[in-house]
């Protein structure tokens, strides 16, 4: 019975620290927002239209060598939608599609960084688009870091993702145009980022 008390003291240590172990932050990271884009792509009949939104945020966390300290957490403004075509903007903007009044932004939160290889990152997370949250899994490809040659004492990193969702499934249309031809469900997404921090 002596030999159990140390025994029982030393697991609940060991229950202690592994939260504070795991907890351990990846370095943060800023936006160089002159230098990131957030694309998407979606079909009209049959050409490729491409818009971007022009306004977003959050936080990021990252390490190659830490990754389960690593954590994004992204918003974009649904009203910075932007198809250079104000009639078009301003339909899509509408109740009809994102309601950009009643859902002004989208969130992606992620839940875990996972490696496919030594460029390249799969970040489990969930996505908020109006009224639905749904699980989504994002690849990203690192594309590395080094001293910032624009700013002394910084270091610049670059990272790029191209995937797809089905809008239908976040509300974004009724289906109406869908239904017709001419406009399509996938959505292709392009994510192209530069982020700073302190060498």
């Amino acid at each position: 019975m002596k030999r159990l008390f140390p025994l029982l003291a030393l697991v609940a240590v060991l229950a202690l620290a592994a939260p504070a172990m795991a907890a351990e932050a990846a370095p943060a990271w800023q936006f160089d927002m002159a230098h990131c884009q957030i694309i998407f792509q979606v079909k009209h009949v049959f050409a490729p239209v491409m818009g971007r939104f022009k306004k977003f945020g959050g936080k990021v966390r990252y390490s190659p060598d830490n990754l389960a300290g690593s954590k994004v957490e992204l918003t974009i403004d649904t009203a910075s939608l932007d198809t250079d075509i104000a009639p078009r903007d301003n339909h899509l903007k509408g109740p009809e599609f994102f309601d950009v009044k009643r859902y002004p932004h989208i969130r992606f939160v992620s839940t875990g960084f996972q490696a496919r290889d030594k460029d390249h990152f799969a970040v489990k997370g969930r996505l908020t688009v109006k009224d639905v949250t749904r699980p989504v899994t994002l690849v990203f490809e690192y594309l590395g870091s080094k001293p910032n040659p624009m700013k002394k004492g910084s270091l610049v990193a670059g990272f790029r993702s191209q995937f797809s969702i089905e809008r239908l499934d976040y509300h974004v249309g009724t289906g109406k145009y869908y239904n017709m031809g001419v406009v399509g469900n996938t959505v292709v997404m392009f994510i192209h980022l530069e982020l700073v921090r302190p060498q």
